[in-house]
């Protein structure tokens, strides 16, 4: 199979493109870092097409897909995993800051998705994974808030998704959002985090593809992080702004 994967060069996109691979899949991996991308490809060969492209602008996105067209290669899964984040109290940062956040987390998903949706080569088999965070379930994220709102997003979009296009007997296709909790990358906040809940990255992948595959329409990875999910409904909205304001003021202090 054919993997399209938007920020391949580290955390969740680069374990999710370790374990395609593994599979015995092809990965075209996108990602603005071309020494990062050389070296995947020098490790996996033939396995890892690297595309350098910088997604948050949509003009890119639409080079991905004439180089697709014009090879005539057929995309049977899109990932979008691309993803930043700005910490710290909303107006100390900058406005750049913060639309570059929602271009990538926001426009640069939603413009890939239109693109894989209406791009002919594929076959009755196709999908597509987009990665949320548990934070989309949570009310809000105090000193993270632009970056909460656009997983919100993602998780409302790709809900809206799966219900536009459902699978059938004529056409295997299928859209999952996955919603994982602290996990141990270079993201922003998490670099040297340790804590019994933070999970591996390559564990992470592992059950994103494993849950995809099992027609799971909404992968949360881990037993804890399915736990939160549930007690989040029952915590008063208050208690859990001023729990996840004390999580997120502690990653400012580590910075």
């Amino acid at each position: 199979m054919n993997i399209l994967i938007t920020g391949v060069t580290k955390g969740i996109g680069l374990a999710l493109t370790k374990e395609f691979v593994r599979r015995g899949d092809r990965v075209f991996g996108v990602a603005r870092t071309l020494s990062r991308l050389k070296d995947l490809e020098k490790k996996y060969s033939q396995s890892f097409i690297p595309l350098n492209y910088d997604i948050s602008l949509e003009e890119n996105i639409d080079k991905i897909f004439k180089y697709l067209e014009e090879n005539s290669i057929k995309i049977d899964i899109l990932v979008n995993n691309a993803g930043v984040g700005a910490l710290g109290k909303f107006q100390d940062i900058s406005l750049a800051d913060n639309q570059r956040v929602i271009n990538l987390n926001i426009l640069s998903l939603v413009n890939m998705t239109h693109k894989f949706l209406n791009y002919k080569k594929y076959d009755k088999f196709t999908g597509i994974i987009n990665i949320s965070s548990t934070g989309a379930f949570q009310v809000g994220g105090p000193y993270f808030a632009t970056y909460y709102g656009t997983k919100s997003f993602v998780s409302s979009f790709t809900n809206s998704l799966i219900t536009e296009n459902p699978k059938t007997k004529e056409k295997d296709f299928r859209i999952m959002g996955v919603y994982p909790g602290p996990t141990s990358t270079e993201f922003v906040g998490m670099k040297d985090e340790k804590s019994f809940y933070i999970m591996d990255s390559q564990k992470v992948a592992s059950i994103i593809i494993d849950d995809f595959f099992k027609g799971k329409d909404i992968c949360i990875p881990g037993v804890f992080n399915k736990f939160l999910v549930i007690l989040g409904k029952f915590i008063p909205r208050k208690l859990e702004l001023k729990l996840l304001e004390k999580i997120q003021l502690k990653k400012i202090k580590k910075i």
